[in-house]
């Protein structure tokens, strides 16, 4: 008769405990890498290359160096390096667009982004690039020279400078992106909730529910 009660009291109550449960999210760790805003280099945009740490990283939005004035920031990439592919389209994978107003020189313009994924050891060619064929302001800012910037997640290596997409009007090399990246740890693309996460938490409300069930008969 016992067994029956607390099942019954479990069925009765535990969905709902259950649901609540469900609605509590494991908050991702953040982290984020940066170059430099001084560049006084301009043109359309900057290729450069990326190499993920241990852990797989989620791209969320980025700051980048560009005039004041409203324009879209296309973000590009590719498995593997960018150098040799520097002007072939069709090795790039468009993964964001986004309509921004720029600040103006020197200052970190966001841009929130249509998130992706980066898996663990990956090495992928990174394209930031004004959605514009043509030679007029606002531009990217960015800086003359090549340099590497690195965290214990992810290590960018750069890079050319182009005018026009994929160097339609010029291409010069090297050149480093003056920006920021920020991004989540793991996959936040595809929620997957820790099941011993999730018993912990639920441990304490069981036990509090099934000893008042049994104070109770």
């Amino acid at each position: 008769m016992l067994t029956e009660r607390f099942s019954l009291m479990m069925t009765r109550h535990f969905p709902q405990f259950a649901a609540a449960l469900a609605l509590i999210a494991l908050p991702a760790a953040a982290g984020s890498i940066g170059t430099t805003f001084a560049g006084t280099s301009t043109y359309t945009g900057n290729m450069f290359d990326a190499v993920v740490g241990p852990n797989g990283i989620t791209v969320k939005s980025l700051a980048v160096n560009v005039g004041a004035g409203p324009l879209t920031i296309d973000v590009y990439i590719k498995t593997g390096t960018y150098a040799g592919f520097d002007t072939t389209p069709g090795a790039w994978t468009l993964v964001s667009a986004t309509a921004v107003t720029g600040l103006g020189f020197g200052l970190q313009t966001p841009v929130t982004l249509t998130p992706f994924f980066l898996a663990a050891g990956s090495t992928h060619g990174i394209y930031v690039t004004i959605d514009s064929n043509t030679n007029i302001a606002p531009y990217m800012y960015y800086s003359s020279g090549a340099n590497t910037y690195s965290n214990a997640d992810i290590s960018l290596t750069t890079g050319n400078g182009l005018g026009g997409k994929f160097g339609s009007l010029a291409y010069f090399t090297p050149r480093t992106w003056n920006g920021i990246i920020n991004y989540n740890l793991g996959n936040t693309l595809v929620p997957e909730p820790s099941s011993l996460a999730l018993l912990a938490l639920a441990a304490p409300g069981l036990w509090l529910l099934r000893r008042r069930y049994f104070l109770k008969y």
